[in-house]
């Protein structure tokens, strides 16, 4: 889905990321550590390689679903990289089984999200304006869930602020879970956002990476 006009002043849009956007999606992610302290998943340094299989993950996801859940934020319309905004729905198993509405019993669309911003670029609200997009108009409105989070390191303030300016509202204030990268535990956070009020009481339960 998209091309997004997220605002206009600043101008600020999202849009499929492609392979040509390798080389400026490294560049980024290799100016300080500050994606890899905020992440559970990127590394540092931050490869080809990386950048390629992430891209192409992103595609395959396109293949799948039928939609696009990945995009980058741009300046311009077809302008350079400057971020990173993704949106995953939930899987479910045996361990973890779909909820559902505790009224309507229908089975609740969930999903995650995710940005990260290059640090050349911080400092403007541009983050909060992508989550707040991502929130409300594409997982919301676009895509119809039911449920929207986004899970931070609770020592990440810029990220958790990014997710309360979107408008979710704390779920999970600590949890201590494995970061396979790091191999050890960090605390993270949750935060939530429910277009109906009656599915508050419905808590993410899997945290694994």
């Amino acid at each position: 889905m998209g091309p997004y006009t997220v605002s206009t002043d600043p101008a600020l849009y999202l849009s499929a990321v492609e392979f040509s956007d390798v080389p400026e999606m490294v560049r980024l992610l290799n100016i300080n550590k500050d994606v890899y302290n905020g992440s559970a998943i990127f590394q540092y340094p931050y490869l080809v390689s990386h950048a390629q299989e992430r891209i192409q993950r992103a595609h395959e996801y396109i293949t799948t679903l039928g939609t696009n859940t990945h995009w980058a934020m741009r300046s311009s319309p077809t302008g350079p990289m400057i971020g990173w905004a993704h949106l995953h729905f939930d899987h479910y198993d045996d361990r973890y089984p779909q909820p559902v509405h505790p009224i309507t019993q229908k089975p609740l669309k969930i999903a995650e999200i995710g940005y990260w911003l290059s640090p050349e670029h911080t400092g403007q609200g541009l983050a909060a304006r992508v989550g707040k997009f991502l929130v409300q108009e594409i997982a919301h409105k676009d895509m119809d869930c039911d449920i929207v989070r986004a899970v931070s390191y609770v020592a990440n303030m810029p990220s958790r602020k990014v997710a309360e300016r979107a408008g979710m509202v704390m779920e999970l204030e600590q949890k201590s879970i494995l970061i396979p990268k790091l191999g050890v535990f960090r605390d993270v956070c949750c935060y939530a956002s429910h277009r109906d009020q009656a599915t508050k009481g419905i808590m993410k339960e899997n945290y694994d990476y």
